[in-house]
Order: C-alpha cells, then sequence, then structure tokens
C-alpha cells in the first residue's frame, strides 16, 4: 500500500445524503437508487461509484457522522428528489489503494495520515473512497478493492 499524490480528474456526480453511521451506510440501496436513476435519464456512468465522508468518526458521533454515496455522470440532469447533482472540481490527491477486509479500512486511512503528515501536506477537504469492486465475502469477512484519495496541499 503506497501512497501517491496526483491530479484528481473533475467530475459530475449524482448523489444521496446520508447521515449516520458510515458502517450502516446502505450502499446497495443507494447505489442502486442511484443507477437506476441514471438509466432513466439516458446518463451514462462516467467511472466506478464513490464514497464522500466530511466527519471523522472518532471525534462525531456515529449518527451525526455525514457522507455522500456517488456516482460520476456524464450529460445534463436536474436533480430529483433525494438525489442531488454536484461538480467536484479537479485537486491534487493523496492516494492510497485499500484491498481486503472492510474491518481494515481505519489502518488504511491511518497509513495516509501519517503519511500526509510525514510528507509536509496538510489535507483540504473529506476524504473519498472510490469502489474498483463488489464487496465480496472471503473467509466469511466483506472484503473490497478501493482507492481512498484526500485533497492535499504542501504545508
Amino acid at each position: 500500500m503506497e501512497v501517491k499524490v496526483k491530479k484528481s480528474e473533475p467530475l459530475r456526480i449524482a448523489y444521496i445524503k446520508h447521515t449516520g453511521a458510515y458502517d450502516k451506510i446502505p450502499y446497495d440501496q443507494y447505489f442502486g437508487e442511484l443507477f437506476a436513476w441514471a438509466k432513466g435519464k439516458r446518463l451514462k456512468p462516467a467511472g466506478p461509484p464513490m464514497g464522500i465522508f466530511y466527519d471523522d468518526p472518532k471525534t462525531v458521533p456515529a449518527e451525526k457522522c455525514r457522507s455522500e454515496v456517488g456516482i460520476p455522470i456524464r450529460g445534463r440532469a436536474k436533480p430529483e428528489k433525494k438525489i442531488k447533482i454536484k461538480e467536484i472540481p479537479s485537486a491534487d490527491v493523496a492516494a492510497i489503494a485499500h484491498r481486503g477486509p472492510t474491518k481494515d479500512y481505519s489502518k488504511t486511512y491511518e497509513k495516509l495520515n501519517r503519511w500526509v503528515a510525514e510528507n509536509g501536506y496538510v489535507c483540504t477537504g473529506p476524504p473519498m473512497e472510490i469502489y474498483l469492486s463488489k464487496p465480496k465475502l472471503v473467509r466469511g469477512e466483506p472484503s473490497i478493492f478501493s482507492v481512498i484519495q484526500v485533497p492535499v496541499k504542501k504545508a
């Protein structure tokens, strides 16, 4: 697991807001709603699905943690009911891959945060998880392949 700084691509995403414990987010439900909405609007997905996490669960009570579950889209569409749309500008991001049990996410985040601090960067926005595979059960535990990236700048 190596950390790299790169320039992210600008994105237009359709997303659903969630407030509550990060480990209780109904991803399958939200992604199902988002992909069905996009298909109904004849929008093409423009990349893998993602989650954006606004609060640190170590300092914010689980029931107050804010997140967004989204899919990048191409084409024009208007927000509808709980599905919102926004632009995410290009940014310098520190990125690390996570491959393995979802229970080990905290270790990957710790490594990323330690690298950012040790290499003279500061975080300038919320982390984003880009899901490159669907979770699968491996030896009875949910496992996933994703990239975690956080906007950064030199301190």
